[in-house]
């Protein structure tokens, strides 16, 4: 498998790369609506739907499955992953939090994801230089250095210590459940995945990356212990086991499963909308959990209480033979101030200064229907009851 540097170019690199532009425009324009007042769901369902609207526009000709290979999901403050609110549990978006957009896309099974950190603010031009601006450039560079160590030869290992290098240098824990994860056609999660937190108590796999390879990056840093728990949101999103076979007790929980395996394959998927204005489904939902027929993905939170932050930059990474090559594109980082500084001369700066590609992208056809843009609240009443909710 080879990276084409132009318009052509095989298949599957043609189609990786088409779906890391759909993400990318789809991202720059998420994180746009990260100001006071906007609501996350709104967030998330509108990426949604221009992430299907934008893999809709492109292979016209062939028939192939295309969309959402993960929901949109915006995570709030020390909120680490998988939040993707459904309207009765909406958060509203405050001025100074910390917001990070994950956003994931497939053509033909061939996925692109990437993630963003913004600060939700009235006043752009302000430069944040409190403990929020050290986890997101933590968050920040480790996701350059890990882009710059997908080469051949390099190590799983390595990589995780540079990770934990990156994060002590600001003060900062790498949050835990968070990996680097081999991606293949159809599969998120391939061969190779490691958590990119280091524990004593499990081993780093001892592999060393490949010519041919992608890789999604994720790289999400705690101004607290890093350590995960179960937050107080429900699980929204959830994946079929599709290895796994259970016969179904309840009515409601045959039908549940049964309109799952009409409408999504093998990736995740929000069970509001499997569920649809049919709400006596829901009523299937333990079942089809219980029985390991339908996985939930846990929405957590670092563990510490108060002004923890977490912050998290995700990358989509091909190891070609000579070099890594990055298919999404990063977005500027946020106007954040460290007083951590990395020098040239350490081993971090030394990454940095390696050769990573960007991979061209293809220009993305234009819409013939808008997505409607959210706009956000400027009412007190209804601002001040959404974000009296606990979003941890």
């Amino acid at each position: 498998m080879s990276i084409e540097h132009n318009s052509s170019g095989s298949g599957d690199t043609a189609k990786y790369r088409t779906a890391a532009a759909i993400v990318g425009q789809a991202l720059a324009q998420a994180t746009a609506l990260v100001v006071p007042g906007m609501s996350a769901a709104a967030i998330c369902s509108y990426t949604d739907e221009l992430l299907e609207a934008l893999c809709g526009s492109v292979f016209r000709k062939e028939t192939i499955e295309r969309g959402v290979a993960f929901p949109t999901t915006v995570s709030v403050n020390r909120i680490i992953q998988n939040h993707s609110p459904a309207p009765e549990d909406d958060y509203i978006l405050r001025e100074g939090d910390v917001v990070k957009v994950d956003a994931t896309a497939h053509i033909d099974g061939y996925i692109s994801s990437a993630a963003h950190t913004a600060v939700a603010t009235n006043f752009p031009s302000e430069t944040v230089t409190d403990r929020r601006a050290d986890a997101i450039a933590a968050a920040y560079y480790a996701s350059e250095v890990a882009a710059h160590m997908i080469r051949p030869g390099q190590s799983a290992r390595n990589l995780v210590k540079a990770l934990g290098l990156v994060a002590s240098g600001f003060g900062c824990t790498v949050a835990a459940e968070t990996y680097t994860s081999q991606i293949d056609r159809f599969v998120m999660s391939g061969k190779t995945a490691f958590a990119n937190r280091f524990d004593p108590d499990i081993l780093v796999p001892d592999v060393t990356f490949e010519a041919g390879e992608v890789y999604t990056i994720d790289c999400t840093m705690s101004t607290g212990s890093g350590v995960a728990r179960e937050s107080a949101h429900a699980p929204t999103i959830y994946q079929r086991d599709v290895h796994h076979q259970y016969s179904l007790k309840l009515r409601t929980s045959r039908a549940l499963f049964s309109e799952v395996c009409r409408r999504y394959s093998v990736f995740p998927f929000l069970m509001r909308n499997a569920i649809g204005t049919n709400n006596a489904l829901k009523a299937g939902v333990s079942e089809c959990v219980r029985s390991q027929l339908l996985v939930p993905f846990t929405v957590t939170a670092d563990k510490e209480p108060g002004d923890t932050f977490v912050a998290q930059f995700k990358a989509t990474v091909m190891c070609h033979h000579t070099g890594p090559v990055r298919l999404t594109r990063a977005l500027p980082m946020p106007n954040v101030h460290s007083s951590t500084v990395i020098p040239q001369e350490s081993e971090i700066g030394q990454i940095l200064a390696l050769d990573c590609e960007q991979a061209a992208l293809p220009e993305l056809p234009r819409l013939k229907n808008q997505i409607p843009i959210p706009i956000p609240s400027h009412h007190s009443g209804a601002n001040a009851a959404a974000t009296s909710m606990d979003i941890s």
